[in-house]
């Protein structure tokens, strides 16, 4: 069991906004990802519905859900991207006004 050695405070005054950029841009990437799945099983479905031969239906279906798994994701990114860089900066402008940000950290002792 580990026993509690030293509780300490850190000061953390300031991160990196490309950090945050690519974090919120990868979140943004998922979303895009999974709408564009969605986007290519409805225009299947549609396209399929709408041709009189269910092979061409498909294939025009597949064509545009691809382009749309391949490109819908990379602009979600880029404006998860961009949306997380401001965010960002903002954050470490009301982080070095305000002081920083304490943080309580606690070292452990294994007692083996």
């Amino acid at each position: 069991m580990a026993k509690q050695d030293k509780t300490t405070n850190l000061r953390v005054i300031g991160i990196k906004a490309s950090t945050v950029g690519a974090i919120q841009g990868t979140l943004f990437a998922v979303v895009g990802l999974s709408s564009a799945i969605v986007f290519t099983i409805s225009e299947m479905i549609h396209l399929t519905d709408a041709t009189d031969s269910l092979l061409r239906g498909l294939t025009f279906g597949m064509a545009r859900g691809a382009m749309a798994i391949i490109f819908v994701p990379l602009v979600y990114f880029a404006i998860g991207a961009l949306i997380g860089l401001i965010q960002g900066i903002f954050l470490n402008a009301l982080v070095r006004v305000s002081g920083g940000l304490v943080l309580k950290t606690v070292t452990e002792k294994d007692s083996e």
